[in-house]
């Protein structure tokens, strides 16, 4: 009986952690052309690392700045050797390196437990009040927000240069000095879909197991800016399939009505009427 129990418990989870949330967003009209689960907290995973870059940006810190690479999570990024903050950023936003976001935090000013202060008053300040920060990756399942929340981070970081430079390339590679010799890393973009697409500006996964398969994207269809964001897939594929029927939706946005003042003939008569008197 007790096993039987623990299964269907394990079965309930399994179905909790995969649940989907998404949504399909226009901000020309400021409106949501697919959504489903949108205002469901969920755990968001490695798109905790848009909001590190945007606090480490936010804090004016010098971003050429090569600082030491440290930290308990696990990376591409060599612990001990010294990488600039934007390096360390393209390592955190293209390849989704947890060392290189914990660096970031820890070369915060004031360390890192101010960086997790800083993270959370921005969320504030924008009224995104159902994502929390409780770390720099995006590991602990902490870390939350709502699809809904997302599409409002996106439209805050939609213009940000220095996000939109990283967050859109396909691959690249930095240095790392570490003594005597200079390391070579090489980083892929996580996201199939920014191979498969030339139109994404903005591109963040995610994964862990209580997070599922995660997608934030800032993409450009026609001259003008859409945000997707996917939560809770179970897999690669299933939200591949998803990202694919997204931005296949054929989407008209709404015409804006052309006010003008127009003036009857009966409106001129009364005009009329009364400089008469």
């Amino acid at each position: 009986m007790k096993k039987i129990l623990t299964l269907l418990l394990l079965s309930v989870l399994s179905v909790g952690a995969y649940a989907n949330a998404h949504v399909f967003y226009d901000f020309s009209s400021a409106s949501y052309i697919i959504e489903n689960n949108k205002r469901e907290v969920r755990s968001i995973a490695s798109i905790t690392k848009v909001i590190t870059a945007i606090t480490v940006i936010e804090s004016g810190v010098d971003l050429e700045q090569p600082v030491k690479i440290n930290g308990y999570s696990k990376g591409h990024v060599p612990k001990g050797s010294y990488m600039s903050r934007m390096d360390l950023m393209r390592a955190m936003l293209i390849s989704s390196d947890n060392r290189a976001a914990e660096t970031l935090a820890n070369h915060h000013p004031g360390g890192f437990l101010v960086f997790l202060l800083a993270a959370n008053r921005y969320l504030e300040s924008k009224s995104l009040y159902e994502t929390k920060v409780v770390d720099s990756s995006g590991l602990l399942p902490g870390n939350v927000s709502t699809a809904q929340d997302l599409i409002e981070l996106l439209f805050q970081i939609k213009d940000n240069k220095i996000i939109r430079s990283i967050a859109s390339e396909r691959q690249t590679s930095v240095n790392a000095p570490k003594g005597k010799k200079t390391l070579t890393i090489n980083l892929r973009n996580t996201n199939p879909e920014i191979f498969t697409y030339d139109n994404i500006l903005i591109s963040k996964t995610g994964f862990t197991s209580p997070a599922g398969r995660c997608v934030l994207m800032l993409v450009e269809k026609k001259q003008e800016l859409f945000g997707i964001v996917v939560l809770g897939q179970k897999n690669v594929q299933a939200r591949s399939k998803l990202v694919k029927e997204l931005l296949a939706v054929e989407y008209e946005p709404p015409v804006r009505p052309n006010f003008k003042t127009i003036i009857t003939n009966f409106d001129t008569l009364k005009l009329d009427e009364t400089f008469a008197k």
